[in-house]
């Protein structure tokens, strides 16, 4: 609700509104029950996969973790945060989406529970740099993963050993094949975010104007945190009406989507899907590099053999089996 409701509901002023919201945040983010950590014991990461292969059509067994971003829609940044920041309130500026936010990175194993989530770089950053600012990055380059695992993202990531992303460009055959069944497993993260948002619809909207780029991170973290508690208790979302009332007040609307099996907030997501700050010589020079130490065969290679070699295909239209 909005401070001024509860200020009206419970008879309190707007100074103790303000203070009991911040006093939860904190006493959930300092809580080590509700504590989200990446699994480094690779007995619990094969858990992990084995959550995904039960979803995965094509019995893929190596995803550890569906990972994206979304825009923590925001308004702009006052001259106070930009100079703690270190950047000016235009690298703010999301220009995929024509709002003014922070790219948000996470990571969710199959049932959409966040089990890594970072904050740090501005909405006008890629994706790819983005992840590349989180700790769990530098975890993957130092081995983090058993052997045979990797992430499943999309195509505004880097293909590599720890990362398994789309063909671009295939319209047909194996590789499109592939791009089909690889979807089925990805669009998890998509989902999580869908849940998120839906039941904490202030991230539906700017964060309300006050609130610094430090405690906005607070915010959001600790709705992640309370959003995999509720999986976890079966906690119900938020209802029609409330969901009606947010698009009057100017909420961004969950919209349908023909691969995820419910809304998303789209205007939020997909402002990362670029590569910007990144250029394409390093972009493929680290591809090729992963490749070549690894004989050309990356988990996404392998992943197209296997539904190549399973004589798998992508489901016509109409939902008949080949």
């Amino acid at each position: 609700a909005s401070l001024y409701d509860l200020m009206i509901t419970f008879g309190i002023g707007h100074t103790d509104a303000d203070n009991s919201i911040w006093y939860v945040v904190d006493a959930i983010n300092d809580h080590p029950d509700f504590a989200m950590h990446f699994p480094t014991d690779h007995d619990e990461q094969q858990a992990v996969a084995a959550g995904f292969e039960r979803i995965s059509a094509a019995g893929f067994n190596c995803c550890v973790g569906a990972v994206d971003g979304i825009l923590i829609w925001i308004h702009r940044p006052s001259e106070n945060d930009c100079m703690n920041s270190k950047v000016s309130s235009g690298k703010f500026f999301c220009g995929r989406k024509h709002k003014f936010g922070l790219n948000c990175q996470a990571v969710c194993d199959a049932r959409g529970r966040f089990m890594d989530i970072s904050i740090v770089f501005p909405g006008s950053t890629s994706d790819c740099l983005a992840f590349e600012g989180m700790s769990l990055f530098r975890k993957l380059e130092g081995g983090l993963l058993a052997p045979g695992l990797c992430l499943f993202g999309d195509n505004a990531y880097l293909n590599t050993t720890y990362m398994a992303t789309p063909y671009t460009g295939a319209a047909s055959g194996g590789r499109d094949d592939y791009n089909f069944y690889h979807s089925q497993v990805r669009i998890r993260i998509e989902c999580a975010f869908g849940m998120l948002t839906h039941r904490w619809s202030i991230l539906r909207k700017a964060l309300p104007m006050g609130i610094s780029l430090q405690r906005s991170v607070a915010l959001v973290v600790a709705l992640a945190k309370l959003h995999n508690y509720c999986i976890n208790e079966t906690v119900p979302s938020m209802t029609a009406a409330d969901n009606l009332q947010l698009s009057l007040d100017g909420g961004v609307p969950l919209e349908r989507s023909n691969a995820a099996p419910m809304r998303l907030p789209r205007q939020l997501m997909d402002g990362g899907d670029h590569f910007e700050d990144m250029d394409r010589l390093t972009r493929r020079q680290r591809e090729r590099d992963a490749a070549r130490n690894h004989n050309g065969l990356l988990p996404r290679e392998q992943l197209c053999i296997q539904i190549q070699d399973g004589h798998l295909s992508r489901p016509p239209p109409d939902g008949r089996n080949h």
